[in-house]
């Protein structure tokens, strides 16, 4: 209320937030209207059902996802690509393949000046909310799929140690999990043999198109 006691007009502006709407669902269809699939089983995906792997092996696109979660991955990507700023890597967004399963670091780092100094190795940036942080945090363990996912990375690279930096989206608190590649090594095999011949050989892709 101003100093008369009346209350001061308000109109609500939408057109920011319509126009910003539009152009990330524009942008995401782009994206996927353009996207050609490799055929390869990517990082990400290990220990998620065995029916999902195989449709994105045979390049069946997935659901269209909301313009609130596609928001949710700009955030995300903004978090990680201010850490890659800060943590002075090696190498970044490096794509590597390991037993026909592809998949991108976010940084190579080398540790000659962090407090566990066991050289070169892969991170992988996970961008959390407040509250998954702090699960995590107390849990002090990370996400078995980000375990196969950067455990698979250092498998790649023959690095005998692999990293997952968690960075809290509300405030930027990050918590870095070190882990011994030999310790996964045998769930990401087992993973790895549990996938149809499909899934490993690309020359079956064509066989696969029955499915879609």
């Amino acid at each position: 209320e101003n100093n008369e006691g009346k209350k001061d007009i308000m109109r609500l502006e939408t057109h920011l937030q319509e126009m910003i709407a539009e152009t990330i669902l524009k942008e995401n269809k782009e994206e996927r209207d353009n996207h050609v699939s490799s055929g390869k089983l990517t990082a990400g995906m290990l220990g998620q059902p065995l029916q999902w792997q195989i449709l994105k092996i045979i390049g069946v696109p997935g659901k269209d996802m909301d313009e609130y979660t596609l928001r949710k991955f700009k955030r995300g990507n903004h978090v990680e690509e201010w850490v890659m700023s800060h943590i002075n890597a090696v190498d970044m967004q490096v794509e590597v393949n390991y037993r026909n399963c592809i998949g991108i670091i976010d940084a190579i780092v080398d540790t000659k000046d962090w407090d566990f100094k066991i050289g070169v190795i892969p991170h992988e940036i996970k961008s959390v909310t407040n509250a998954k942080f702090k699960r995590i945090s107390k849990e002090k363990e990370a996400d078995k799929s980000h375990k196969l996912q950067a455990g698979l990375y250092a498998l790649a690279l023959e690095s005998t140690s692999y990293a997952i930096d968690y960075v809290a989206t509300d405030d930027y608190r990050i918590m870095t999990y070190i882990y011994n590649t030999k310790d996964i090594k045998e769930e990401v095999k087992k993973l790895w043999e549990s996938l149809p011949v499909e899934a490993k050989n690309p020359r079956y892709k064509r066989s696969l198109k029955c499915l879609k």
